[in-house]
């Protein structure tokens, strides 16, 4: 009889612990694991509009954003930007995929009410990208980049800046410690042109650092900075971020003005 009551009690004790433990399962549906021959892809949408409109995002006919709008790097946000800070990326379709910017209609319905650009993108097996697509109407352009998920020693942040500025032919980086004390500023992307990017550079981290960008070549002072940005989200340990200047030099609107940017590749 002892023996009995003893094998209910383990099987009953059993039982209450496999159910304790179930309800901390969380259940995440069917989940599809991606093998290292999948390419991914993030966009960054940085197309100034005077009306700060909201458009989508298709790779061949297939949506694959929520409406954005300008200064959204998707999916992920970053410093600077709209949305929240997540290395975040989409899977994409190797070969030829055809991107297309359009406006929703005004009750969103998941079709275009106009297509405002499309381009058509060759994709790599298992290689990682950004698609930048800046300015507006007639003129948007997109820049394809390919990224390296680098991670550089404890203590260091990696960059690489890219010029998304139409109206500014070559911009210059720099890297200092104060708003208004320019003596110390340091160029770390030098005469980056219009939709090109810089090589990786790699820095060690400060509490307080401050970004600014100017025209190629132009004197260290207030009346040269197009935009400045400070933030310690932009020194995160370990991380490596894609600095991007964008807007148009001499607006003021909040649409529209030069802004200094950060996102997340890793």
């Amino acid at each position: 009889m002892k023996k009995i009551f003893s094998s209910l009690l383990i099987s009953f004790c059993s039982l209450l612990i496999l159910s304790g433990c179930g309800k901390n399962v969380l259940d995440y549906g069917d989940v599809d694991k991606i093998s290292d021959d999948v390419p991914l892809i993030k966009i960054n949408y940085a197309c100034p509009y005077v009306d700060d409109r909201f458009v989508i995002v298709k790779f061949n006919d297939k949506r694959v954003t929520s409406r954005i709008q300008n200064r959204t790097p998707f999916p992920g946000g970053g410093y600077n930007t709209r949305g929240d800070v997540r290395a975040d990326y989409l899977t994409i379709e190797t070969g030829n995929v055809e991107v297309k910017i359009a406006l929703p209609f005004k009750k969103d319905n998941g079709l275009d009410s106009l297509t405002l650009y499309k381009t058509t993108l060759n994709i790599e097996k298992g290689k990682r990208y950004v698609v930048h697509l800046t300015d507006t109407g007639s003129l948007i352009k997109s820049a394809l980049t390919e990224e390296n998920f680098l991670m550089p020693d404890s203590g260091y942040a990696t960059y690489r800046f890219i010029n998304l500025m139409p109206n500014v032919p070559a911009i210059d980086l720099y890297y200092g410690t104060s708003a208004t004390d320019h003596t110390a500023d340091r160029l770390v992307a030098s005469n980056v042109k219009y939709l090109e990017i810089s090589t990786y550079f790699t820095l060690n981290r400060y509490a307080t650092r401050t970004w600014k960008i100017r025209p190629a070549g132009a004197a260290l002072t207030t009346a040269t900075i197009l935009a400045s940005y400070s933030s310690a989200g932009s020194l995160l340990n370990q991380r490596t971020y894609t600095a991007y200047a964008h807007g148009y030099s001499g607006k003021t609107t909040a649409a529209q003005k030069p802004y200094l940017s950060f996102f997340h590749i890793r």
